[in-house]
């Protein structure tokens, strides 16, 4: 009987494991050349780090490490991974963003299908669970407000942390109903390393020790007071843990990095936290009707100033408490209800509260909102009598929800409509006017790319990027004074930028004012210096110099941070034998011709080399 029961249970994990990869084949099929935007930049694009040339430990600890968001490091991995294999072939990244999404799915179903068979719900939703799990899980699958999550690279980091978050549970929640002589350990310990992965991933799975404690409670336990009681070593424990997660992401000392990190916010702490009482009822909104026409990468969202400013503060707090207060009240006679209320308000903490981060984003809703998704589907289960109409309004919810979210992922992969669509929500912010402009400026729209950086930096006149942005539109008309103005502008408000430094090298570079332009670049390599660019250009203005060695060093320093650049192993071929050492310019050249197998000047200096060599010079 058990090995029946066992070979029932595989066939419908793969059951479940073809439908959501099938959808989410359908649904995310047209996100694969979808470019990189805003976050991906920094932490993919432009992250020296990830760029893996084999997989070794030091390459992972490095992407792991040193990369922007170092407390994250299984997430920069996954991109190092990315990048060993296919560089910045978009295809790629979007493939693991979707079997994320694809596999969270399939243990959400699972999970589901555990809380529905548990003691505390199993007369009431037993007999239907698996049925009841599936669709849940597909509706909150659909769901196009998580597109950001998925179709956006660089939220990778939040849903696979979702997804090792889900499988702890799953993998506890299965442990600790083994039966008698059949040992729970090997079920705990891996939902212990699951654990541990998703937070790894992100920050957001500190939370996942007071959810199965809760999940226990609630489920399994009957919400025990007795229980509860007994458990307060357990509950002091996870706090100590909470404690010591908050060292190891904020600093020796939590508060004063979260004070401090207000100091770069155009928003108080105060204010931070009034405005998250309607971001979090909006987030509500948003989950129940994810209109492609409500959704925006960059909200511009007011902020309030207090209580009664604007009013609707006041209104969505009292909606806030109301419904914790239910949550509570009437947690024994609507389990489910109130452990989604819990699960919705917890899963959001981190991120809607004290935390100095910005104020809103749609992928935060990605593992708060799942129990909504279980609580809608009981909810229809238990209060629609003919259940033919339950099945077809569900149906109906699902197909209209996939239509949205295609249609949406539509707009991702054209960064002109989705920064215009963002424009056109958010016309006060600065930011998109930005983006907007680089597109824009990508697209050879030069006077419309202007006009956009123009009212970016109306809205915003203290912001370095926006000065930047501007004097690349007037360095792409040759307006170097003008260019110029704007990226000293910008080097004013921000001292650090290496970018800017880097841009008026290039712009002395034009002007033939290669002094300058070494000063630049070595301010540039100064602040960053996995700069590979800057290397290079430094590089061959000390070999116009006649600094050959100089030259050399610079040249072997970027090829070590970008090893399959043929151009600079080229220019290095060429340092290499304007000073005799032709061995090693014809190992420097073979290697660009490998890469560029059309490169005809490497071909011809490899020969040329090569004629030396054989002549013994």
């Amino acid at each position: 009987m058990e090995s029946v029961v066992t070979a029932l249970r595989k066939k419908f994990i793969g059951c479940l494991f073809l439908i959501f990869a099938g959808l989410g084949a359908l649904l995310y099929a047209n996100t694969l050349d979808a470019p990189f935007y805003f976050d991906d930049l920094g932490s993919v694009l432009r992250n020296v780090h990830i760029r893996a040339s084999g997989i070794t430990l030091p390459e992972m600890r490095q992407a792991a490490n040193e990369s922007r968001l170092n407390t994250r490091p299984l997430a920069n991995i996954s991109f190092a991974l990315n990048y060993y294999v296919h560089q910045y072939q978009l295809t790629g990244y979007h493939l693991v963003n979707i079997a994320v999404h694809v596999l969270t799915g399939l243990f959400l179903a699972l999970l589901f299908r555990l809380i529905l068979r548990s003691p505390a719900l199993e007369a009431r939703y037993g007999r239907h669970a698996d049925a009841l799990a599936l669709a849940a899980a597909i509706l909150w699958f659909v769901n196009p407000v998580h597109t950001q999550s998925v179709t956006y690279i660089v939220q990778r980091m939040n849903s696979m942390a979702a997804m090792f978050y889900v499988f702890s549970l799953v993998l506890f929640l299965r442990g600790r109903r083994m039966g008698a002589g059949r040992p729970a350990w090997p079920w705990l310990a891996g939902s212990a390393v699951a654990g541990l992965l998703a937070l790894a991933t992100k920050e957001i799975a500190v939370t996942l020790p007071f959810m199965m404690f809760l999940c226990e409670w609630y489920f399994w336990q009957d919400l025990n007071r007795a229980w509860l009681r007994r458990s307060i070593p357990v509950i002091l424990a996870m706090l100590v843990f909470a404690g010591l997660a908050g060292v190891l992401f904020l600093g020796g000392n939590p508060l004063a990095g979260i004070l401090g990190g207000y100091e770069i916010r155009d928003f108080t702490l105060s204010e931070r936290l009034l405005t998250q009482l309607r971001v979090v009822v909006y987030y509500l909104g948003l989950l129940a009707y994810p209109a492609p026409s409500r959704l925006c990468l960059d909200y511009d969202f007011g902020l309030s100033r207090s209580f009664l400013d604007p009013p609707t503060t006041a209104i969505s707090g009292l909606a806030l408490l109301l419904l914790a207060a239910s949550a509570f009240a009437f947690a024994r006679r609507a389990r489910l209800f109130s452990f989604a209320v819990v699960w919705f308000g917890g899963n959001l903490l981190l991120e809607s509260s004290v935390i100095p981060l910005e104020i809103i984003f749609e992928h935060r809703t990605y593992l708060p909102s799942m129990f909504l998704a279980l609580l809608a589907v009981a909810a229809g289960y238990r209060l629609i009598a003919e259940k033919r109409i339950a099945i077809v309004l569900l149906a109906g919810i699902i197909g209209l929800f996939s239509y949205w979210t295609v249609s949406r992922n539509e707009m991702w992969r054209d960064p002109l409509r989705f920064w215009a669509d963002g424009v056109e929500k958010s016309p006060n912010k600065s930011r998109p006017h930005s983006n907007l402009s680089v597109a824009l400026r990508k697209s050879g729209q030069w006077e419309r790319a202007f006009a956009e950086a123009t009212v970016a930096l109306r809205l915003a006149p203290q912001s370095f990027q926006n000065h930047g942005y501007l004097g690349d539109l007037y360095a792409d008309k040759m307006m170097w004074g003008q260019a110029e103005a704007e990226y000293l502008q910008a080097i004013r408000l921000n001292p650090d930028s290496a970018k800017v430094y880097e841009r008026l090298g290039n712009i002395s570079v034009a002007q033939q004012k290669f002094a300058e332009a070494a000063e630049f670049y070595q301010k540039t390599i100064s602040l960053s210096p996995g700069s590979v660019r800057a290397r290079a250009n430094l590089a061959s203005i000390l070999a116009l110099q006649g600094r050959e060695l100089e030259a050399i060093a610079e040249f072997e320093r970027a090829r070590d941070l970008s090893p399959e650049n043929s151009d600079i192993l080229f220019n290095l071929g060429l340092a290499y034998e304007k000073i005799g050492r032709n061995r090693e310019a014809e190992q420097a050249f073979a290697e660009a011709l490998r890469i560029n197998t059309a490169d005809r000047q490497a071909a011809g200096m490899l020969a040329e080399v090569r004629r030396k060599l054989a002549a013994g010079r």
